[in-house]
């Protein structure tokens, strides 16, 4: 599975699911200022 995502430009990871939930929010506050900054509509 590590060499399928390497190879796909991604990395494993070994976070608790505390972890991964702070990330998720933290990506969806940057993305979230891109989005309007670029004024992207679905």
């Amino acid at each position: 599975m590590q060499q399928r995502l390497k190879a796909d430009g991604s990395e494993s990871g070994g976070n608790t699911p505390e972890q991964f939930a702070s990330f998720i929010r933290e990506e969806m506050a940057k993305w979230e200022k891109v989005i309007k900054i670029a004024d992207i509509k679905p």
